[in-house]
C-alpha cells in the first residue's frame, strides 16, 4: 500500500468470511494522514450534516431506538476536535463520497482481498465510516448486514460479541431491520460470547448478523470501519428486503432466508431486477432534466 501497511488478515481470512466467524488482526493505518483528528474534522465539514450521525456518548447497551442530537453551535469540525470534553459520539457516513477517501477504501480492501485469499470481484458495494467518540462512549448492541472491518486508530475500546438466544430472536431482529428501520439496534441484550481489546493498530473482522457492542475506556476513540458485500450476504440482504416488502403488501407469512434456497434465489433475482429498473429510471430522469 502507498502510505501505510496492508492489514495483516492472513490467507485464512476467506474462511472467516465464509463461516462468518470474527477475527482480530493488526493493521498499519495509525498515523495515516487522512485518518488524523484534524483531517477527520475537515472531512466531516466536507461531507455535510446529511452524512453525519451525532449522538450522546453514554447510552444504554440496549437502545432499540436512539435519539439524535444537534451538532454543537461551533460546528461539526469543532465538536470532533473537542471529543475529550463534550460527551459526543459521531459517525461520518459513506466517506467514500470524498475522492481521497474513496481511494483509501479501495486501497485497503484490495489489500485485504489480496492477503486474505479473496477474489477482488467478491468485495462489492464498498463503503467507509469513521467513528469519533468521547471517553466512556458506548456503542449499543446491534448487528450489521454487511461484512465489516474495524480498524482502531486511537484510544482503547472493548469489542464484545454476543450470540442470538434463539433462531426466532434472530429472525425477529432481522425482520425489524428491514420492516421498521431498526438499523440493527437490538431490543434485548444477547448472551456474551467473546471480548476483544482494541488499541491503535489492532482491528477485527465483524461478520454480518453477529450481535456486538463496544465500550470506550478513558480517552477519546477514533476508528475506521470498511464494509463490503459478497454473494452470500448480498443475497441474504435482498431476501430480507423482499420479505419486508411482501409483508407491507399484506403477505402475513414469509420464509426467512435459508429455509428455501430456491425461493431465496428467486426473491433475490426479483429485487436485483427492481433495483436495475430504478437505476435506469433515475438515469432517464437525469437525462430528461438536462
Amino acid at each position: 500500500m502507498s502510505q501505510t501497511t496492508a492489514p495483516d488478515v492472513g490467507p485464512d481470512f476467506v474462511s472467516h468470511v465464509r463461516d462468518r466467524t470474527p477475527m482480530p488482526f493488526e493493521h498499519g493505518l495509525v498515523g495515516h494522514p487522512l485518518l488524523q483528528l484534524d483531517a477527520i474534522a475537515e472531512l466531516a465539514e466536507e461531507l455535510g450534516p446529511d452524512h453525519i450521525s451525532a449522538q450522546e456518548a453514554v447510552k444504554p447497551l440496549v437502545a432499540s431506538s436512539t435519539s439524535f442530537r444537534d451538532v454543537a453551535p461551533g460546528g461539526i469540525a469543532a465538536a470532533i476536535r473537542e471529543l475529550a470534553v463534550n460527551d459526543s459520539w459521531f459517525t461520518l457516513l459513506n466517506i467514500e463520497r470524498s475522492p481521497d477517501y474513496r481511494a483509501l477504501v479501495d486501497e485497503v480492501l484490495d489489500a485485504v482481498a489480496a492477503g486474505g485469499g479473496m477474489d477482488l470481484r467478491g468485495l462489492e458495494r464498498r463503503m467507509g465510516f469513521v467513528f469519533a467518540s468521547s471517553p466512556g462512549a458506548i456503542t449499543s448492541a446491534h448487528f450489521d448486514v454487511e461484512h465489516s472491518l474495524l480498524f482502531q486508530l486511537s484510544g482503547h475500546r472493548t469489542l464484545t460479541f454476543g450470540d442470538w438466544a434463539s433462531r426466532d430472536q434472530r429472525t425477529s431482529e432481522v425482520d425489524r431491520y428491514w420492516s421498521q428501520g431498526s438499523f440493527g439496534r437490538l431490543a434485548q441484550m444477547p448472551r456474551e460470547r467473546a471480548r476483544h481489546a482494541l488499541e491503535p493498530g489492532v482491528g477485527c473482522y465483524i461478520p454480518p448478523y453477529v450481535p456486538h457492542w463496544l465500550t470506550n475506556e478513558n480517552a477519546p476513540s477514533l476508528s475506521l470501519t470498511l464494509t463490503f458485500y459478497e454473494p452470500s450476504n448480498e443475497r441474504e440482504a435482498l431476501v430480507g428486503a423482499f420479505n419486508a416488502r411482501a409483508r407491507r403488501l399484506g403477505l402475513s407469512r414469509t420464509r426467512p432466508y435459508g429455509e428455501a434456497p430456491l425461493r431465496d434465489r428467486g426473491k433475490a433475482g426479483v429485487m436485483r431486477t427492481g433495483n436495475r429498473i430504478k437505476r435506469l429510471r433515475g438515469r432517464g430522469e437525469t437525462s430528461s432534466a438536462r
